[in-house]
C-alpha cells in the first residue's frame, strides 16, 4: 500500500492549501491546524495516497476564518469523474449549493484552480454553498460522503472489472432480456462497493423494468415507497410510472370510461405513490405523460397550464393522443383558469416539470410578485439561452427597488451568473437537450460535464418521435456517429446501449426513418470483432428491426454485410445456436437480396462443418430444414455424419417421456419447427404451441398443465407473460435468449434432462 505522496500530488496540494485558503499545507503536515478542520481534509488525503488504483477521487475544501466555505472535487479519469459528479449531485446538488454536475472552467486564472486543472485536467468540480447558513449542511454532507467511501466493502479481487464496463454489460443484458446475466451483473455491480443503498434500489428497479417485469415492479410496494422521498434518476422515475400505468391503467384505458380510469388511478396509484407526480422532470414517455394528466384530473383544482403542457408534449402521431385529448376535454367547460394566487403553484410545477418556457410566461403574468422574479432567474439559468437571458435581465432591471432589496443570496448568485453567461459560454449548445446537440458537444471535446453522465441524466427526456418523423435527421445522426474519430469515437462506442435502447425499445414497432440508425448500430457491433452472447442477440434484434422497417435492396444488403461480418468474427462452437437462429430469422422474412442472404447461410453451414464433432442432435436436425428454406436441400449431402449422436432419444431415454411440453412465442414458424422435431424425438409426448397476445384462458391452461414450459421472452407480450407466470406458480418457466427454434429446443432438452435425472 502506498503511504506517501508523489511529488506531483504534493505540489498541487501545497498550492491548494495556500493563498486564499486559510488552511495551509504546513499546518496539515505538522497537525497544528484545528482538529475539526483536519477532520475535513485528512481522511480524503489519506484515502487518495493509499489507493493503488489509477482511478482516484478526492474532495477538498477551501477554508476561511469560519471554516470550509467552498469545495472542489477531483477525479483522475472520465469514469471516476462521472461517478463523482453523480454522487456530489445526490449528496449536495442544487439543494444546498450551486453544483449541477458541471466541470470547472478550464480558463480559470485562479492559482488554486489552475493547479487543479494542471493535475486533473477537465475532471475538476467546484461547489459553492447557496448561503452562509447552508455551509454547515454542505460540510455535514461531505463528512458523510468520506465516511461512506471509507466503509465501502473492500474487494480483495484486484482483477475486478471496471465499473463502467460492468454497467454497460448489464444494460446489454437487459436489452436482450437475458435475466440470468442481468442478475449476475447486478450482483457484480453491488460487489464493487461503488453503490450506496439508494443506488442499489435504483438498480433493482432498472432490472425489473428492463426485463419487462412491470407487474412485479408495480406490486413491489415496499421498493417503490422506499424511494418516494428521494430524487430518483429520470430513467428510474420513468420505469416506475410506466410499470404502474401498464399494470393498473392500460387494461382499462380502452374502455373510454374516464371515471372508472380515475377511480382506479386514485386507488391503485395516487393513494400510495402520489409523491411521484410532484415533478415530471421533462420526461416524454407516453405513459408518463398520460399518468401526469390523470394526476391533474384527480385534483380538486386541476392545473390547466400543466394539462395543456402535457398535451403540447404528446406527439401528434403518438398512440393514444385522441384518448388524452378526450381526457383534457373533460375540463373544458367547468374548470376555471388559475387565479393570480394560484399561479405560483403552477410556476413551481412547470419548473419541476422542466417546462421552463411555460414557466417564464407564467412568471411574466405574475409580475411584479417577488416570487415571479426569483423564478425568472431560475428559468433563465436553466435554459442558458442568450435570447431568454437578455429578456429576463431586462425584466429584472425594471423591477421595483423593493423587489431588489428582498432578493435572497441565491437570487443574487443567479443574477450574477446570468450577467456573465453570454460572455463565457456558447449558449447555443445544450448537450442535455437532444441527440444532435449531445453529439456536437462530444465532437468539440471540451466538457463541463462528462458526456456519459449527461446521457444517463437526460436521455429519458428526449423525444423519440422527433426522429421517427424526420428521416433526414436520422440519417444525419448516423453519419455523425459513423464518421467520428479519436476520443469522440470512443465515447460514442461507450454510448452504444443508450442508442440501441432509445431507437429500438422505445417504439412498439420498427420505424422506417430509423433504418440509417439500425445500420449504424449493426456496423458498430461488427467493428468490435469478437463480442459477447448478449451483443450477438442485440445484432439479431437490430437485423430484425431493419427487415421489419422495410429496407430497400441497398440498405438490406448493407445490414446483412455487417451481420455477415459479425458471424465471421464470432465463428466458434458456442455460437452455433445463434448462427442457426440468425439463419432461420433471415429465412422466414422477406429478402430484397436473396443472393447475399444465401451467402450468409453458406457461411453458417461451413461454420457447422468445421465444428461437426461438436454439433448436437438439435443442431443437426435444424440444418436440413434450413437448407430447404434456402432452396439448396442437397447442400448437406456430403456433410459428415457422427453416428453416436443419431439415437439421442434412445441414448438419453427421452423417448419414454409422455408429458406435455408448452411453447409460447409470437414467432410461430420457429415454434412449429421445434414442435416437429420434438414429436419425432419424443413420440409419447404432447407438444402444444400458443401465440396469444394477451392473457387468455387457453394460455393459462397450457402454462398450468405443461410439464415443461418455454416462454420466448423477446417474442412476447407482457400481459401474456404474467398470465403464464401466475399459472405456473412455483414451477420453472424456461426463457430462451433467442427467438429461433434452436434456442427453444435447447431449453426443452435441458429441462428434459433434469426431469430424467430426477
Amino acid at each position: 500500500m502506498n503511504t506517501t505522496l508523489g511529488q506531483k500530488d504534493k505540489s498541487w496540494l501545497e498550492i491548494f492549501f495556500s493563498g486564499r485558503n486559510a488552511l495551509s499545507w504546513q499546518a496539515i503536515v505538522n497537525r497544528s491546524a484545528p482538529s475539526n478542520w483536519l477532520e475535513q481534509v485528512q481522511p480524503w488525503i489519506d484515502t487518495f495516497k493509499e489507493e493503488e488504483s489509477e482511478s482516484k477521487v478526492i474532495v477538498l475544501p477551501i477554508f476561511d476564518s469560519d471554516g470550509p466555505s467552498q469545495w472542489y472535487g477531483m477525479a483522475t479519469d472520465a469514469r471516476s469523474a462521472a461517478i463523482l459528479s453523480a454522487e456530489l449531485t445526490a449528496l449536495v446538488g442544487p439543494s444546498y449549493s450551486d453544483f449541477k454536475g458541471h466541470s470547472l472552467n478550464s480558463n480559470s486564472n485562479d492559482p488554486i484552480e489552475y493547479a487543479l486543472i494542471e493535475r486533473f485536467g477537465k475532471f475538476v468540480f467546484r461547489l459553492n454553498p447557496l448561503s452562509s447558513e447552508l455551509r454547515l449542511e454542505v460540510m455535514k454532507s461531505m463528512q458523510l460522503y468520506i465516511n461512506l467511501r471509507k466503509h465501502c466493502p473492500s474487494v480483495p479481487d484486484r482483477t475486478q472489472r471496471p465499473f463502467g464496463r460492468i454497467r454497460a454489460d448489464f444494460d446489454r443484458a437487459l436489452l436482450v432480456g437475458n435475466e440470468v446475466d442481468a442478475q449476475h451483473l447486478r450482483d457484480e455491480l453491488i460487489a464493487t462497493g461503488r453503490l450506496n443503498a439508494e443506488q442499489q434500489k435504483y438498480l433493482e428497479i432498472r432490472l425489473l423494468a428492463g426485463l419487462g417485469r412491470q407487474q412485479q415492479l408495480a406490486h413491489d410496494y415496499t421498493l417503490i415507497r422506499s424511494i418516494l422521498e428521494l430524487s430518483p434518476p429520470t430513467q428510474v422515475l420513468t420505469d416506475i410510472i410506466e410499470a404502474l400505468y401498464a399494470t393498473y391503467i392500460s387494461p382499462v384505458e380502452r374502455t373510454g370510461d374516464l371515471q372508472t380510469i380515475l377511480t382506479i388511478f386514485r386507488q391503485k396509484i395516487l393513494q400510495g405513490f402520489g409523491p411521484l407526480f410532484k415533478e415530471r422532470k421533462g420526461l416524454r414517455s407516453l405513459d408518463v405523460l398520460k399518468s401526469f394528466l390523470l394526476f391533474e384530473l384527480t385534483q380538486n383544482k386541476p392545473d390547466i397550464f400543466r394539462c395543456d403542457d402535457i398535451i403540447a408534449n404528446f406527439p401528434i402521431e403518438g398512440e393514444g393522443r385522441e384518448l388524452v385529448l378526450n381526457w383534457r376535454a373533460s375540463l373544458a367547460e367547468d374548470t376555471p383558469k388559475p387565479e393570480q394566487s394560484d399561479l405560483r403553484d403552477s410556476i413551481i410545477k412547470a419548473i419541476g416539470d422542466e417546462n421552463y418556457e411555460s414557466a417564464i410566461e407564467l412568471c411574466i403574468s405574475s409580475l411584479p410578485a417577488q416570487y415571479a422574479y426569483s423564478s425568472l432567474l431560475r428559468c433563465a439559468v436553466e435554459l442558458a439561452d442568450a435570447e431568454t437571458i437578455s429578456k429576463v435581465l431586462e425584466l429584472v432591471s425594471q423591477a421595483p427597488e423593493s423587489i431588489h432589496n428582498s432578493w435572497s443570496k441565491r437570487d443574487l448568485t443567479r443574477l450574477a451568473q446570468l450577467e456573465k453567461l453570454p460572455t463565457i459560454i456558447d449558449t447555443s449548445l445544450r448537450p442535455d437537450s437532444d441527440w444532435m446537440n449531445w453529439i456536437e458537444y462530444v465532437k468539440r471535446g471540451v466538457f463541463d460535464r462528462p458526456p456519459l453522465q449527461i446521457l444517463e441524466d437526460s436521455v429519458a427526456r428526449w423525444s423519440v418521435t422527433a426522429y421517427a418523423t424526420d428521416p433526414q435527421l436520422c440519417k444525419k445522426l448516423s453519419i455523425e456517429i459513423g464518421n467520428a474519430e479519436g476520443e469522440a469515437e470512443e465515447i460514442f462506442r461507450s454510448s452504444f446501449t443508450y442508442f440501441a435502447e432509445f431507437f429500438t425499445d422505445r417504439q412498439s414497432q420498427p420505424v422506417r426513418s430509423f433504418i440509417p440508425i439500425y445500420l449504424m448500430l449493426l456496423n458498430a457491433i461488427a467493428w468490435n470483432g469478437t463480442v459477447s452472447a448478449n451483443e450477438l442477440e442485440l445484432s439479431t434484434g437490430l437485423m430484425q428491426a431493419l427487415i421489419d422497417a422495410g429496407p430497400d435492396k441497398s440498405d438490406y444488403s448493407e445490414g446483412l454485410d455487417a451481420y455477415f461480418e459479425i458471424l465471421e468474427s464470432n465463428n466458434a462452437p458456442n455460437n452455433i445456436d445463434w448462427a442457426l437462429n440468425a439463419s432461420e430469422m433471415l429465412a422466414i422474412n422477406s429478402s430484397p437480396n436473396k443472393e447475399v442472404r444465401l451467402r450468409f447461410f453458406l457461411s453458417v453451414v461451413e461454420m457447422a462443418r468445421e465444428n461437426v464433432h461438436r454439433l448436437n442432435s438439435i443442431q443437426r436436425a435444424i440444418l436440413p430444414l434450413l437448407a430447404q428454406d434456402y432452396s439448396c436441400p442437397d447442400l448437406l449431402s456430403t456433410f459428415p455424419v457422427i453416428h453416436e449422436n443419431e439415437n439421442l432419444a434412445e441414448k438419453k431415454n427421452y423417448s419414454k417421456f409422455s408429458g406435455l411440453i408448452g411453447i409460447y412465442t409470437l414467432t410461430e414458424t420457429a415454434a412449429i419447427r421445434a414442435k416437429n422435431f420434438l414429436q419425432k424425438l419424443l413420440p409419447n409426448a404432447r407438444v402444444e404451441i400458443n401465440a396469444d397476445f394477451s392473457s387468455t384462458e387457453r394460455l393459462r391452461h397450457l402454462a398450468s398443465a405443461a410439464d415443461i414450459f418455454v416462454f420466448a421472452w423477446k417474442s412476447s407480450k407482457h400481459q401474456a407473460y404474467y398470465a403464464a407466470k401466475d399459472a405456473r406458480g412455483n414451477r420453472v418457466t424456461r426463457l430462451p435468449l433467442g427467438k429461433g427454434s434452436a434456442s427453444i429446443l435447447d431449453c426443452v432438452l435441458d429441462e428434459l434432462g433434469k426431469i430424467q435425472v430426477q
